[in-house]
C-alpha cells in the first residue's frame, strides 16, 4: 500500500504556498489506522483544495457555491483537466462517508484512498508553474477540519447509551410494545449494550414478528437462513421473508427473489425471482436491480436483454452498487448491451475496484497490463493484483506470480514463488505447474519435481508433458521409458499434440511399451492434424516405409509435403528426393531443386550435394559449373 518515503518525498516537493494540501495529506496518512473515519475526511480536504484550485484557475471563477462533485460534472471543466480518478476519489470517498453508525470504516479503505490521493497529488503538482500560488477558494473547504460526531461515525452514539436503551426497550418489550421487542432483538443481534447473543435476537424478533412487524420478520428471516441463535431453515426463512416482502419491506423482497433464484427453501424460479427483485426496485434496493441485471443478461425468468441489463447495473452502480459496478464495466469490455469501450470498462471497474471488489480490481489490473482502454502500466497492474491478491482473489494471485516471474531476478523469482504458492494452496492447478517450472529453472530439481507432480495428479496436460520429457533423461539421468510412456499417454486424454507425438515414438521405437506401428501411427495421424511437424514428417515416413501399414507412396509424399512447407528441413530434403526420384508424384527436377534449395540453405549437406548435382547437370536448373561447385564445395566442407 502507502509508501512512506513516497510520501515524504512528495510533501517536500509540494511548495510553501500549498502548506494546507500538505497538512491535509499528512492527516490523511496520520490516522488511516487509529481513525479511519478521519483519515477519509483528510483525504476529502486535500482532494477539495486541489479542485478547487483547478477550478478556479481553469473556469476564472471560484466555484465556491457548488460542491466538488458539482464541479467534477462540470463538462467545460473536465474537458480541460483529466478528473477521473479524481472523480472516482470523490464517490468512494462520499460513500465511505455516509456509511450507517454500525457499519465499518475500515484502515485497509482508508489506506487505499491514501494511495490515490498521493498519485493525484502528485499528478498536480508536477503540473504547476513556477511560482503558483494557490487561488483563495480552494481553502473553501478547509474550515471545520477537526473531527466532529457524525451518522457514519461509531462514536456518534456513547456504548453506555445502547446500555441504557437496552434496559428500557427490555422494560417496554416485556409489556408486548413490537417496536421495542424488534429493537432489542436488534441490540442482541448486532451487540450493542448487550453482549451479542443470537438465540436472545431471535426470541425477541419472533415476539415482533408474531405481532407482524415486518423488519422483525425480516431480521427473523436472515437468522432462519444464516441459523443464527435457531436451527437453520431456509423454507422458514422465505415464509418470513415473504410475509415481510408482502408488507413492503424491499430488504425481504430482494432476499426472497435471492431464494427463488438459487432455489433454496423454495423451488427454483426465475420468474418468481424477477418479481420480487421488481418489487424490491421500486424502493431502490440497488442489490436488487443488480441481480435482476443478471437475470437479463442469462435470460431467466424473464426475456434474454442485454440492454435492459446494461441500464440496470447503470442505475445499481451509479447508486454507488460496486457488484452492479463490476458487472457494467464487464459488458463494456464485451460490447454486451453497449457499445464495446475498454475506457468506460475500465472506468466502472476502477468505481468497483475502489470499494475492494476484488474481481473488479483484478479485472481492471488485466486493462493495465493490456493497456485497454488506460495507459498500459505494469505499476498500476501491481498494485491492482495485489489488493485483489491479499483479499484472496486466485487468479489474482497466479497472475501476479506470473508477472514476478517475467523479470527473472532473484527478488522476482521469490516474490513469484510466494504467490504463486497462495494460489496453488487454493487449488489453481496452472499454479503449480508455473510454480514447478519456476523451481526447475532455478535448479531446485527435487521441488520443481514435486509440485509438477501436483499439478501433473490434477491433469494439468502440460505437467505430465513436462514429467514425461524428464523421464526421458539427460546427459545425467538415465531414461525411463515406462515413466514416460505413463506421463505421454496421460497427456494425450487431453489431445495435446506434443505429447501424441512422443507417444508415437515411443510406439515406434518400442520404448517403454512393445513396438506398434499401428500405435505409432494413430498417434503421428492424432499430432499431424493438429499441424505438428515432426508429427507430419514422421507420418509421412511410416507410409514410405510401409511400417505397419501397407507402402502408400502418395499418403507420404502427403504428409512429407505438410512438414516440409512448416520449415522441418529433413523433410524438406526428403521432398526433394521424391520429386528427384518420382516417389508419390511424376518425377520433376525443378520441384526437386527448389526442395533441396530451400534445405541447402539451411545447411543440410545432402541437400546441398544434391544441389550442386542438379547444377552439374543442368537438372531442373540451368547447368552452372560454378553453383554447381559451390555447392559441392559447401557439402565437403560440412561433412569434413
Amino acid at each position: 500500500m502507502v509508501n512512506r518515503d513516497v510520501l515524504t518525498s512528495l510533501c517536500n516537493t509540494i511548495p510553501e504556498t500549498h502548506r494546507p494540501l500538505t497538512e491535509a495529506l499528512q492527516g490523511a496518512a496520520r490516522y488511516t489506522i487509529s481513525n479511519p473515519s478521519l483519515s477519509l475526511k483528510k483525504a476529502r480536504i486535500a482532494l477539495s483544495i486541489i479542485v478547487r484550485d483547478l477550478y478556479a484557475k481553469a473556469m476564472k471563477k471560484d466555484g465556491t457555491k457548488s460542491e466538488v462533485r458539482t464541479l467534477l460534472n462540470n463538462k467545460n471543466f473536465t474537458e480541460k483537466i483529466n478528473p477521473r480518478r479524481m472523480y472516482l476519489l470523490m464517490n468512494l470517498i462520499q460513500k465511505m462517508t455516509s456509511m450507517n453508525a454500525n457499519d465499518l470504516i475500515d484502515t485497509k479503505v482508508a489506506k487505499m484512498v491514501l494511495d490515490y490521493i498521493i498519485d493525484v497529488t502528485d499528478w498536480y503538482i508536477h503540473n504547476l508553474s513556477k511560482g503558483e500560488k494557490l487561488n483563495p477558494a480552494a481553502l473553501f473547504d478547509v474550515q471545520g477540519v477537526q473531527p466532529t460526531p457524525t451518522s457514519f461515525e461509531l462514536d456518534d452514539v456513547a456504548p453506555h447509551d445502547y446500555e441504557d436503551a437496552a434496559k428500557w426497550f427490555l422494560i417496554a418489550a416485556e409489556e408486548g410494545n413490537i417496536s421495542a421487542q424488534y429493537n432489542l432483538g436488534f441490540l442482541y443481534n448486532h451487540g450493542k449494550g448487550v453482549k451479542r447473543n443470537y438465540k436472545e435476537a431471535a426470541k425477541w424478533y419472533t415476539l415482533a414478528a408474531e405481532q407482524n412487524d415486518p423488519n422483525a420478520q425480516y431480521a427473523l428471516g436472515v437468522l432462519y437462513q444464516l441459523g443464527n441463535g435457531v436451527a437453520q431453515d431456509e423454507q422458514k426463512a422465505a415464509e418470513l421473508y415473504k410475509l415481510a416482502a408482502n408488507a413492503g419491506n424491499s430488504d425481504a423482497q430482494y432476499n426472497l427473489g435471492s431464494l427463488y433464484n438459487q432455489g433454496k427453501g423454495v423451488a427454483q424460479n426465475f420468474q418468481q425471482a424477477a418479481k420480487w427483485y421488481e418489487q424490491a426496485i421500486t424502493q431502490g434496493n440497488t442489490s436488487a436491480m443488480n441481480n435482476l441485471g443478471f437475470l437479463y443478461h442469462n435470460g431467466q425468468g424473464v426475456e434474454k436483454n442485454d440492454a435492459k441489463s446494461a441500464e440496470l447495473f447503470l442505475l445499481a452502480a451509479n447508486a454507488g452498487d460496486a457488484s452492479a459496478q463490476y458487472n457494467l464495466g464487464y459488458l463494456y469490455a464485451k460490447g454486451l448491451g453497449v457499445a464495446k469501450s475498454y475506457g468506460d470498462a475500465a472506468c466502472w471497474y476502477s468505481a468497483a475496484a475502489m470499494q475492494n471488489h476484488t474481481s473488479a480490481q483484478f479485472q481492471l489490473a488485466l486493462l493495465y497490463q493490456s493497456g485497454q482502454g488506460v495507459l498500459k502500466s505494469e505499476e498500476e497492474a501491481i498494485k491492482w493484483l495485489t489488493l485483489a491478491a491479499n483479499h484472496g482473489h486466485t487468479n489474482a494471485q497466479y497472475t501476479l506470480g506470473l508477472l514476478y516471474k517475467q523479470h527473472h531476478t532473484k527478488l522476482s523469482n521469490t516474490q513469484a514463488i510466494e504467490w504463486l504458492i497462495k494460489a496453488a494452496a487454493s487449488e489453481h492447478v496452472s499454479a503449480n505447474y508455473d510454480l514447478a517450472m519456476l523451481y526447475l529453472e532455478t535448479g531446485h530439481h527435487e521441488t520443481g519435481l514435486k509440485w509438477l507432480k501436483r499439478a501433473a495428479i490434477q491433469n494439468h496436460a502440460q505437467a505430465q508433458l513436462q514429467l514425461g520429457f524428464l523421464a526421458l533423461g539427460d546427459e545425467q539421468t538415465l531414461p525411463n521409458y515406462i515413466e514416460a510412456f505413463k506421463w505421454f499417454q496421460s497427456a494425450t486424454n487431453q489431445n495435446l499434440a506434443e505429447a501424441e507425438f512422443q507417444l508415437g515414438l515411443l510406439y515406434e521405437k518400442g520404448r517403454g511399451t512393445p513396438i506398434n506401428y499401428d500405435e505409432a501411427r494413430r498417434c503421428y495421424r492424432l499430432a499431424a492434424e493438429q499441424n505438428h511437424i515432426d508429427a507430419q514428417y514422421h507420418l509421412g515416413n511410416i507410409f514410405d516405409k510401409g511400417l505397419g501399414t501397407k507402402q502408400d507412396a502418395s499418403e507420404a509424399i502427403k504428409w512429407i509435403t505438410h512438414a516440409a512447407k512448416g520449415n522441418h528441413i529433413k523433410a524438406q530434403f526428403q521432398l526433394g528426393q521424391m520429386y528427384a526420384n518420382g516417389e508419390g508424384a511424376a518425377q520433376d527436377y525443378q520441384k526437386a531443386a527448389k526442395w533441396y534449395r530451400v534445405a541447402a540453405q539451411r545447411g543440410h549437406i545432402k541437400a546441398q550435394f544434391q544441389l550442386g548435382m542438379l547444377y552439374k547437370k543442368g537438372l531442373g536448373v540451368a547447368q552452372d559449373y560454378t553453383e554447381a561447385t559451390r555447392w559441392l564445395k559447401q557439402a565437403i566442407e560440412q561433412d569434413l
